[in-house]
């Protein structure tokens, strides 16, 4: 009997010497993660919060869905992506608030929007500086355009590329085929300062308005016409009413990657490698995407749509009045003449 109860005591002194190093940290998981794989070494889950303005089917949200899906397959799942399209988060205004705070991890935030946080970013918004998306997309990876988000002194983000919905065209209810189809004419557009400064020179009646305004000003006659990108022509059903198009391309309308610089700074190397990664896949993509829906929609204007389509006749006359809005905004921001003369190097090419 004796010789049981010592058996007993033995075992149960092991158990709680196994128990003890268990609790020291002999296996199982880190804070705020899971272990994972067969070394032994912990790596934290990570949730990051994702929102843009744009409708789920954009080209924007489409990149935001890209990146996710990126680090989702990288990572084994570990890392995810909770996505906010079409702002559900509030404006553009209210996402680069949240993501100042970091209740917001990442976003796509127009360069309209990031222009009103510094005028470098007017340098997006000048008129007619790339003729197609691989212009675009080598100008919008070249170091002269990732500078700009070092400009944004006053966030707390991080850049780490960029996305577009594609060149700006006008649509309208009557043609438009150069300057004196715009004089006096009431055009809805973004009440960028870069962009108003451009189109008041044209004598154009500019009339910002928020989006979901503009098909009921269109049809009352609030409005004769839009200054728009590829995309919303068709998500925004203003064909129903507008039937003239011009796919003029005097802008290209892109939008900054950006995250919470404190989530950044407290994200490992090899995270921050996925992130980086998972953000040029997702650029090429996006490239891809806008392409393939510009062309879909010039090749369908009319049979689909109902549209007549016209060209400007004499893209020279602008020659002056861009000029004139360049010169102005790189007096205020130095980066912005840098950008330009990539620009002009890349559509030389």
């Amino acid at each position: 009997m004796r010789k049981t109860k010592k058996v007993f005591k033995t075992a149960a002194i092991g158990i709680m010497i196994a128990s003890l190093l268990a609790a020291c940290g002999g296996g199982g998981e880190s804070a705020g993660g899971t272990s994972s794989g067969d070394d032994g070494k912990n790596q934290q889950k990570l949730v990051l919060k994702f929102a843009n303005i744009t409708k789920e089917n954009s080209g924007l949200a489409q990149t935001a869905w890209k990146i996710g899906e990126e680090l989702k397959a990288k990572t084994n799942g570990r890392i995810t992506v909770q996505l906010f399209p079409g702002g559900q988060l509030g404006n553009e205004t209210d996402m680069m608030q949240q993501l100042n705070t970091g209740s917001l991890d990442m976003a796509i935030i127009t360069t309209a929007q990031l222009s009103s946080s510094s005028p470098a970013f007017g340098a997006w918004l000048m008129p007619f500086l790339v003729k197609d998306h691989k212009q675009a997309y080598e100008l919008w990876t070249s170091p002269e355009s990732m500078a700009l988000f070092d400009t944004l002194t006053n966030d707390n983000v991080k850049g780490l590329g960029y996305a577009s919905s594609g060149f700006r065209y006008f649509l309208a209810t009557k043609p438009v085929t150069g300057i004196k189809d715009l004089e006096n004419f009431k055009l809805r557009t973004t009440p960028s300062p870069t962009i108003l400064d451009f189109l008041t020179s044209l004598k154009v009646s500019p009339t910002p308005m928020p989006l979901t305004e503009v098909y009921t000003a269109l049809q009352t006659g609030v409005i004769g016409g839009v200054d728009i990108d590829t995309e919303s022509v068709i998500s925004e059903k203003l064909t129903e009413i507008a039937k003239n198009m011009t796919p003029s391309k005097h802008m290209y309308w892109a939008g900054g990657i950006l995250i919470n610089k404190d989530r950044w700074n407290g994200l490992s190397d090899e995270d921050k490698k996925l992130i980086e990664d998972a953000v040029d896949v997702a650029m090429k993509y996006n490239v891809e995407y806008v392409e393939k829906n510009e062309a879909d929609l010039l090749a369908n204007a009319s049979t689909k749509f109902g549209l007549t389509t016209h060209q400007l006749t004499n893209k020279a006359e602008f020659e002056p009045y861009i000029k004139a809005v360049q010169d102005k905004w790189i007096a205020k921001a130095p980066e912005i003449g840098k950008f330009l003369e990539k620009a002009k190097e890349i559509s030389k090419e």
